[in-house]
């Protein structure tokens, strides 16, 4: 990829700007294969590995403004730097289930996707190739037309009981190493800022991405588009220092900044969709801590696998699916004597029901978010899953102690969302939004209902799917 100043990326056309060098935006420019030369518009800086070790964090971390009338306390997590969150997520990998995508038509609440797991399939498979995800065992609930590019890595000793126990729990796919193409995960729970740069980054994968008409301007922040007869034909950018103003000219313009930041562009822009900025949403989860009579822990990786007893069901229609997490490290450890390992840490994350005046908007030509809480579904969901776990549980249960609801799951989805027509969305099956036909929202802004898996693969496999269709 090939440095440029912003006084030089003005001076010239561009066949593609695309806004933010995460997820969204790298694996959407991967698979372009036309117009070209392309231009990534970034708004931090490009920090090396080694930096953010020395400095013990991956980089700035976004304050967003907040009004919050829900009770509790709600974070949104993002960090402007090349690769975005790429550098602090944990890595885990899990593919959306077939009936995520249709939640409406076969549960009766929350919204359908205008595509279904089928047509994604092929490109869940082209990005866990990317990213090396080692994973295995859920193929009959979520089918594959490949085997994944890794194998799953060792359980934990409590796995091993809970996968003889019935067929619920599968290793967790993940892009945390194990062993091929970087180093094996270290296990100790720290993937934040990995150590030993052992999960999947932007930052370590650039060989993926690589392409000679590619060019990089950092330290710019996109702010709006300006548009004629339904057409995007220029990008206003910022500098971050000084403050200055350009105009960037392109055929195409694709948003992958997040989904805060995404609204914010269009909204500035004068888009003018009743959808646009509403139904933010993401994950509800909580922890439960569960002492047993049984050694646990000594997996290979920080979360080792995924239950799925409460996640499809006929149960959707009323309350929320949670997906459990059993982890491997941190550990929480016991204090009694011959016990410190006799513990579950399971983590279960609910979905949700995304709600419209859960919302972005613009305040002083800034984003500001909206925030009135998870919908009812979604706790219910939680409680369910309370009620269930102990009594499903083959361990001799000695004790459970549950954390608050916790304040983020890191995840920033909602506000763009997808949908067959313009009377229900922001961009349509193939991300390219309704009043723009030259301008693409990508991300997980893009999602109209809320799986309890994690959303980086399907949000990946969105884009290449996007750039396919585009190309």
């Amino acid at each position: 990829m090939n440095l440029i100043d912003v006084e030089r990326a003005a001076g010239r056309s561009w066949g593609a700007v695309v806004v933010g060098t995460s997820f969204a935006a790298m694996f959407f420019a991967r698979s372009l294969r036309r117009p070209s030369p392309i231009l990534f518009v970034e708004k931090g800086s490009l920090i090396p590995h080694a930096e953010q070790l020395r400095a013990r964090r991956v980089g700035r971390e976004e304050a967003f403004r907040q009004t919050n009338t829900s009770g509790t306390r709600k974070k949104w997590i993002a960090h402007s730097q090349f690769g975005g969150n790429s550098n602090c997520w944990w890595g885990s990998t899990p593919r959306f289930h077939p009936d995520d995508f249709a939640l409406r038509s076969r549960h009766g609440v929350g919204a359908d996707w205008p595509i279904t797991y089928e047509d994604l399939e092929p490109r869940y498979c082209e990005v866990e190739a990317v990213m090396d995800v080692a994973g295995g065992g859920s193929d009959h609930l979520l089918p594959r037309s490949r085997p994944f590019p890794a194998p799953p890595h060792a359980p934990s000793r409590s796995d091993l009981v809970l996968q003889a126990a019935g067929g619920d729990w599968f290793a967790q796919p993940t892009a945390r190493s194990n062993g091929s193409r970087r180093p094996k995960c270290c296990a100790n729970g720290v993937c934040h800022l990995c150590p030993i740069d052992s999960k999947f980054t932007i930052l370590n994968s650039l060989e993926s991405f690589a392409r000679p008409d590619c060019y990089l301007l950092l330290g710019t922040e996109a702010r709006q588009l300006h548009l004629a007869g339904g057409v995007g034909r220029s990008l206003v950018v910022r500098q971050e220092r000084g403050g200055r103003t350009w105009e960037v000219k392109a055929d195409l313009f694709a948003l992958g900044a997040n989904a805060i930041f995404n609204a914010g562009i269009l909204l500035r822009s004068g888009f003018q969709s009743p959808h646009l900025g509403r139904y933010l949403h993401e994950q509800v989860s909580q922890i439960a801590y569960v002492d047993i009579g049984a050694a646990n822990y000594f997996g290979g990786t920080s979360i080792t696998a995924h239950g799925y007893a409460y996640y499809p069901g006929a149960h959707r229609g009323k309350v929320a699916a949670v997906l459990l997490e059993n982890w491997n490290a941190p550990p929480s450890i016991r204090a009694e004597k011959g016990k410190w390992t006799h513990r579950l840490m399971i983590k279960m994350i609910a979905e949700d029901l995304p709600r419209a005046e859960n919302a972005v908007s613009l305040e002083d030509d800034e984003p500001a978010i909206r925030w009135s809480g998870h919908s009812e579904y979604s706790l219910d969901g939680l409680a369910r899953a309370r009620e269930l776990l102990p009594q499903h549980l083959p361990f001799a249960v000695e004790g459970v102690r549950w954390s608050d609801v916790l304040p983020t799951e890191s995840h920033i989805l909602g506000t763009t969302r997808m949908a067959e027509s313009a009377a229900e969305g922001v961009v349509d099956r193939n991300l390219v939004t309704f009043e723009a036909r030259n301008v693409l929202s990508l991300g997980g802004g893009v999602f109209p209902s809320c799986s309890p898996a994690n959303p980086t693969l399907t949000l990946s496999a969105l884009s290449v799917r996007a750039a396919d269709a585009i190309s």
